[in-house]
């Protein structure tokens, strides 16, 4: 799998040749296709040929598609990736529910110990709260830590703040661009390794075809969030009032943003594969605590 992102802002046609996308927008450039994580089409004058979007597919690069408010809102990954799909999605479908529990425990852990790292700097009172809440995360979540974690942290993280994704506010709006992207990073590691994305071990909407990747991307999220935090950090009191392209480039470098997952240290997007290979071990030998959950390096 790739590692590179295109961002395609202007008008231009994306084709295919000699295993190479080209982008053309009055200057021809080329860029060999195994090098591509992820392809982000902002522009509305922008084409792409099937065979391109066919090859995208077979090399496991996902495609976002931005909506009229330039957010990601549509995501094109290969289907069938896997050369053993059907044996891994009767795997997914005998997830038993303590399984699925255990495994929605173990991922909140994760998450909550990235909150409270991330504002360990910050703010010392409400890390060690946050570290406290982790020794009651029970299996399923059943005592909801993960909705109080989330009270103090977004208070803790920014001032007069309301995690609502359709509030008109930049810092919303930059964290829904960074999830969006990372999410599809999630998805397109499940399916690389052979997980119907539509199945959760948690989320269950049957109008949501990346439930899986709702629920493997929660510990992920923190990494959004410090980037968020450090551009708004830059800007002081002077914010935009939308997006510009610098906070867009910034996100888009997530994919190579250092983390450590088990003993290594790496990139999001290599921890985004190694997370779902670890999914599918666990499911192999049913044992939750293989999954392994990415932290800050």
């Amino acid at each position: 799998m790739g590692w590179r992102t295109l961002h395609v802002s202007q008008a231009a046609r994306l084709s295919l040749r000699h295993e190479s996308l080209i982008l053309d927008n009055g200057e021809e450039y080329a860029i060999p296709l195994n090098d591509l994580a992820c392809v982000v089409i902002e522009s509305r004058q922008c084409t792409l040929t099937t065979p391109l979007i066919d090859a995208l597919g077979g090399c496991g690069a996902a495609v976002f598609v931005c909506d009229e408010k330039h957010i990601p809102s549509s995501i094109v990954l290969p289907f069938h990736a896997h050369s053993r799909q059907a044996s891994v999605a009767r795997m997914q479908s005998a997830w038993s529910e303590p399984f699925k529990k255990r495994c929605w425990q173990r991922i909140i852990d994760a998450k909550v110990r990235n909150q409270s790292e991330l504002i360990r700097s910050r703010d010392d009172v409400t890390c060690k709260h946050l570290e406290s809440l982790r020794s009651y995360i029970r299996s399923g979540d059943a005592t909801n830590v993960e909705a109080q974690a989330a009270r103090a942290y977004w208070s803790a993280l920014f001032e007069a703040f309301a995690r609502e994704p359709y509030e008109n506010d930049i810092r919303n709006s930059a964290l829904n661009y960074g999830y969006a992207i990372v999410r599809g990073m999630v998805a397109r590691a499940l399916v690389g390794v052979g997980f119907l994305p539509a199945f959760g071990l948690h989320h269950c909407s049957e109008l949501n075809a990346f439930n899986l990747a709702d629920d493997m991307i929660e510990p992920f999220r923190a990494f959004v969030d410090r980037v968020v935090r450090e551009l708004l950090d830059d800007d002081g009191d002077e914010l935009p009032l939308h997006l510009d392209m610098r906070y867009k480039m910034r996100l888009l470098e997530l994919v190579v943003e250092p983390c450590r997952i088990g003993s290594i240290e790496t990139t999001l997007n290599y921890a985004c594969e190694r997370t779902a290979e670890s999914l599918l071990q666990a499911s192999r030998e049913k044992n939750p605590a293989l999954i392994e959950t990415v932290h800050f390096a």
